[in-house]
């Protein structure tokens, strides 16, 4: 007979009484064989500057589970690191319960935004979508939108039981402010925050530039993640030369390449799924697709909605006229981070430090030239960045 299988996945920072009693109460309402609760390494939707580091929220998911034999713990996505999309969770456990009927629970926020993830079909074709309430006005919300996924192709479960409106944010205040919320929490997981001594002022918590290079490290090749990271500190150094922002500066040069090793097929499904049109020299030139497939993943996924960050992802293989400092940055930090060794590097660098117009008039004219040499297209955003380049360059001189 096959099994009723759910996932309920979260960053759980740390599980609550609430999380426990929506996994056990959706339990016996769909008769599941059983529920795996499955922390997050990364939380996929937004990253948080705050959150306590994988081990100790394993450790938390697991003692408060303990109790309850419809529930248990995996580390399937804190193993594989990075940031994880439902689908992919959803397909391992398919290959892991190929006969399965498998669930998916959400809290009534994330339930709101299902159909906005990423491959939501294949999510919907995986598994039955369920939410529980806060309260009726709630019920009446979750009930409408189940409707409209519904429509989509999504078979849905609204609960009609309501579970509390607790929050994993409450909790880390009370903690915060000294209160070891017992009412919240299990009696275990409280022992295990004081014994710890998590969401306390003296606490080291995991920052979200730790967690950008936790992504990257688990999304690229070695040598693609130390380029990565010279990028980085190339761009810090060449935003504090030219007075463009530091810390966005960091961010864009971390997670530029972020999908550069990811194969082709998926930067498709991505461009798909988010509506994305390639132009016609896009479509013919697979290099270039990872710089518009990060700069969605980054806003989608990764929650970053700084636009002059996204544009620095967006634009910096074609680079394009109108570039913002942060973008011209990122640019000639991708050009000259250390770990770059092509015949003209020293130049590059030189002029960098230099003059950004003359950098930019040389990296640009030299990757016009590279790709004509290689009979490969030019994209009219590269053609328009030298054109205005030189424009300015000439306006300059008189």
């Amino acid at each position: 007979m096959p099994k009723r299988i759910a996932l309920f996945g979260g960053t759980f920072d740390p599980i609550h009484n609430g999380h426990v009693e929506l996994a056990r109460e959706f339990a016996a309402l769909l008769s599941l064989d059983k529920v795996v609760v499955m922390p997050t390494f990364i939380p996929p939707h937004k990253l948080k500057n705050d959150m306590a580091p994988a081990v100790d929220r394993l450790a938390m998911c697991r003692l408060a589970c303990e109790p309850y034999k419809e529930l248990t713990v995996s580390d399937l996505e804190i193993n594989r690191r990075g940031a994880s999309y439902t689908v992919l969770t959803l397909e391992q456990l398919h290959r892991q319960y190929p006969d399965s009927e498998l669930f998916l629970l959400t809290g009534a926020d994330m339930f709101l935004t299902v159909g906005t993830w990423y491959r939501f079909a294949d999510i919907a074709r995986l598994a039955t979508i369920c939410a529980a309430p806060r309260d009726e006005a709630d019920a009446v919300c979750l009930r409408e939108h189940a409707q409209k996924l519904e429509a989509l192709g999504a078979q849905c479960v609204v609960a009609e039981f309501t579970v509390p409106a607790w929050s994993s944010t409450v909790v880390r205040e009370r903690l915060k402010n000294g209160e070891i919320p017992r009412d919240m929490i299990s009696s275990k997981v409280a022992d295990y925050i004081a014994a710890h001594q998590l969401y306390t002022e003296n606490r080291r918590y995991i920052s979200k530039e730790e967690q950008y290079v936790d992504i990257i490290r688990g999304r690229l090749t070695p040598r693609r993640f130390e380029h990565s990271l010279a990028v980085a500190e190339q761009a810090v150094h060449l935003a504090k030369k030219y007075g463009a922002d530091p810390d966005k500066a960091r961010t864009a040069g971390l997670l530029h390449d972020i999908l550069k090793d990811t194969d082709g097929d998926s930067q498709l499904q991505i461009f798909k799924e988010f509506g994305i049109l390639l132009d016609a020299v896009e479509e013919k030139a697979p290099k270039l697709w990872h710089a518009r497939a990060g700069a969605v993943f980054l806003q989608r996924v990764l929650g970053i909605e700084d636009k002059e960050i996204l544009d620095a992802v967006r634009y910096h293989t074609t680079a394009r006229a109108g570039m913002s400092l942060l973008e011209t940055v990122l640019y000639l930090a991708d050009f000259t981070s250390a770990d770059r060794d092509y015949p003209d590097v020293d130049v590059m660098r030189e002029l960098t430090e230099r003059d950004l117009d003359a950098a930019m008039q040389y990296a640009v004219a030299y990757t016009i030239d590279d790709l004509k040499e290689q009979e490969r297209p030019v994209h009219p955003d590269t053609l328009a960045c030298y054109k205005e380049i030189m424009e300015r360059i000439d306006d300059t001189n008189g």
